[in-house]
């Protein structure tokens, strides 16, 4: 017969060394939810002003109407693939409107996003854009300026106005290039003019309404001469005053 304080020893033991198990047990069950939990924590990364590549046929057609820049919002768990899509010149991904199938009109376009490293995942705003496919077309267009009667300095005509090309060629689809009125430089802001002005000017497209159209401008800029006048009464009063300092000195 087993003596009873060894019984009471062996059922002491028993119970002790299950209470160490199930210690040992749940600590390492809840260093392993630790684990997951970090390892599966994401980031989110906002980039603004991402440019879409628009994939058509431009020997054939014209495209317009398509916004140019969208956000994209990336998520992921891994910190240094968003770090380094961050980046314009690490980026790996780029956000593809693709047209290559499609005929003349109007279409409503779903964004995609292409490149995009493993792990991560994007979302476009807005994630669908409306384009406008054309037959494309060149013309030649002559080139006009208006120059504010503001920006002339008091005793000063405007005489002539000439640029470094009579011409400029306008591209567009059919329908755009049909309702182009004129191509019209856009003079500076604030300086006033006297004598000879001269600047670098960018151009555009305009109709009968003055609205501006979507076309391709070829050159985008001219270089672009003012030449003024003196009016007479400014010239006369410039003459009386050398003959005045003419006679004060005698």
């Amino acid at each position: 017969m087993i003596p009873k304080r060894k019984i009471v020893y062996i059922v002491t033991s028993v119970f002790f060394s299950s209470l160490l198990f199930i210690i040992a047990t749940s600590v390492n069950f809840q260093n392993n939810s630790s684990a997951r939990q970090v390892s599966s924590e994401t980031y989110t990364n906002t980039l603004t002003n991402i440019p879409i590549d628009v994939k058509y046929n431009d020997s054939k057609y014209f495209v317009s109407g398509i916004s140019s820049e969208v956000t994209v919002f990336l998520k992921g768990s891994n910190r240094v693939a968003l770090a380094s899509e961050m980046q314009a010149s690490t980026r790996k991904f780029k956000v593809v409107a693709d047209l290559s199938n499609l005929k003349e009109g109007e279409h409503e376009i779903t964004l995609e996003v292409e490149g995009l490293p493993s792990g991560l995942t994007a979302t476009i705003e807005p994630q669908k854009v409306t384009a406008k496919i054309g037959k494309r077309e060149t013309k030649k267009f002559d080139v006009s300026v208006t120059v504010p009667d503001k920006q002339i300095a008091s005793g000063w005509n405007l005489s002539q106005v000439t640029f470094s090309d009579d011409k400029v060629s306008v591209t567009s689809d059919q329908d755009t290039l049909a309702k182009v009125d004129h191509v019209e430089a856009i003079f500076p802001e604030g300086d006033l003019l006297s004598n000879t002005y001269t600047a670098t000017v960018s151009l555009k497209a305009v109709d009968s309404e003055g609205n501006d159209l979507p076309v391709i401008i070829s050159p985008s800029e001219l270089y672009m001469k003012v030449e003024l006048k003196q009016t007479s009464s400014s010239s006369s009063s410039s003459s009386s005053s050398s003959s005045s300092s003419s006679n004060n000195s005698n």
